[in-house]
């Protein structure tokens, strides 16, 4: 169970926190039943009306002292009481216009300070303050019991009707002590020379008194050891254990206690799981790079046949050579590998023996001009060529004449896996020859050997990339710090969970 403590008018916030502690002393740590009771304050923080006490008193002390400190006469006279102040009238003709003065003063002060609540944005503030507060005791299932004081009254009754909201009206309990509004969400208690209620009264209805308490001269100090010339102060009047009204809040209050311990208990849920909030910043840009740079770099492979060559497409194996014209005369073919540090190309020279030779069968020469050893050095993919992919879908069986192959798209591995060990530096190595028919091997002439670099372009777009990292990065930073705040308040909350009291079995 929590019990609220709402303050009245023109108190600090050490003052309201000082009265939270009396009331902590006074009233019991646990309930008739044995359950804790945590005391909070639902502080307010708007103005009140000492200015016009101090105001007061002093035109008091200005009629040569006589009536200081006697603020029961004022409305004991604006409320007729007694033929002694038209003796005092007669004696001091000044009090005639001094009544009416203090009297249309404080009531002006009064009504601004005690009534006049809505459409004040501090006001709003304050009453926001105190949801917020109770949204909390009721997400924790607790039992309420508010005390109000003066102007707290004001509010208590909007936090009454939000409370019960949350939570249902068997669980939310409210004691009045001199409130300034006509409206009673509970039990009351109100002295009758309690003079700041009393001059709300002159101007409209409020709560009927409950108790009649001592004069001035007759009261002692209160709580904190001060005493209240107006009536109207908690720990000098109404808590204070010499004034009847204390008895009566006492009553009040275990009363309410032995109440809201009598309301069902209601089961806790358990504590909802985390949600992840998903990230919404996208995914990472691109790097973009600037052009790498290489000592040799294979940039296209064109493959030339002056007879043509033959492409058949097939719904299993895609398109694929389908083999040479027979021989007849003479034909040229090469392939050229074009690039920066390349630039070497292969010819070969296909003929049929002359006459008068008793070899019958074709040669074939090819001369290799500075053209990598692909299988050690650098490895080329080759695809389907341009000429053909630029066909789309054709049907199965379609057999194509090529004169001209290009590999615009020829994948190249630029990592070198021949090293030098002795100076560890890598190197491309070139080669030319003859091309033997038979064996399809090359024979050793000219060997070729180049240091070979690479070097990856700038990143164009870094800032980009550092801006995206940062932001997913304090993302993930802000849902951690969610999720151990999640997980400290789900531990309190099975704590008091675990103090529940098991359902009914009603």
């Amino acid at each position: 169970m929590v019990f609220g403590f709402f303050n009245g008018v023109q108190t600090t916030k050490e003052s309201a926190n000082n009265a939270l502690v009396v009331l902590g002393q006074l009233y019991p740590s646990n309930t008739p039943a044995g359950k804790p009771i945590t005391y909070e304050l639902f502080y307010n923080d708007t103005q009140g009306f000492s200015d016009f006490v101090e105001t007061f008193e002093q035109r008091l002390q200005e009629q040569n002292g006589l009536l200081a400190g006697r603020f029961e006469l004022f409305f004991s006279a604006a409320k007729g009481e007694g033929g002694w102040w038209d003796a005092l009238i007669e004696a001091i003709p000044a009090l005639g216009n001094l009544l009416k003065s203090l009297f249309d003063t404080f009531l002006a002060k009064l009504m601004q300070v005690l009534t006049s609540q809505f459409g004040n944005p501090s006001l709003a503030e304050v009453s926001a303050r105190h949801q917020a507060q109770i949204n909390h005791w009721a997400s924790l299932n607790q039992k309420m019991l508010f005390l109000a004081h003066s102007q707290g009254n004001l509010f208590v009754n909007q936090a009454y009707t939000h409370a019960v909201g949350k939570t249902g009206n068997e669980y939310v309990r409210v004691v009045h002590v001199a409130p300034a509004s006509p409206s009673l969400s509970g039990r009351h208690s109100l002295a009758d020379k309690d003079i700041v209620i009393n001059g709300l009264r002159l101007t409209g209805t409020v709560a009927p008194n409950t108790d009649v308490i001592q004069p001035y001269v007759d009261r002692p100090p209160g709580l904190n050891g001060a005493r209240d010339l107006i009536g109207h102060g908690l720990l000098e009047i109404y808590l204070n254990p010499a004034v009847p009204t204390s008895g009566r809040i006492r009553n009040d209050v275990m009363t309410a206690l032995r109440e809201l311990d009598a309301a069902p208990r209601r089961p806790m849920p358990p504590y909802p799981d985390f949600v992840y909030r998903d990230w919404q910043g996208g995914l990472a840009p691109a790097a973009v790079y600037a052009p790498h740079e290489a000592s040799h770099k294979l940039e296209k492979v064109v493959e030339k046949d002056t007879a043509g060559v033959l492409w058949k497409f097939s719904e299993y194996r895609g398109w694929s050579k389908s083999g040479l014209l027979p021989y007849s005369g003479v034909r040229q073919a090469s392939t050229h590998y074009l690039g920066e540090g390349m630039n070497g190309y292969v010819e070969c020279a296909y003929g049929v023996p002359l006459e008068g030779f008793a070899d019958s069968s074709p040669s074939i020469e090819c001369t290799y001009q500075k053209v990598p050893i692909q299988m050690h050095m650098v490895e080329i993919q080759l695809g389907t060529p341009a000429e053909l992919v630029a066909l789309g879908d054709v049907p199965d069986g379609t057999v194509v004449h090529l004169n001209e192959m290009t590999y615009s798209g020829a994948f190249v591995n630029y990592s070198v896996s021949y090293v030098n060990t002795s100076v560890l530096k890598p190197f491309i190595e070139f080669q030319s020859g003859f091309l033997s028919r038979w064996s399809s091997q090359l024979e050793d002439k000219h060997v070729w050997r180049e240091p070979f670099w690479a070097k990856a372009g700038a990143l164009l777009n870094h800032e980009a990339l550092l801006a995206h990292s940062e932001a997913f990065r304090m993302h993930e930073e802000a849902e951690y710090e969610r999720s151990q705040q999640h997980a400290l308040l789900r531990w309190e909350y099975e704590q008091r969970r675990m103090t529940c009291e098991s359902p009914s079995q009603e």
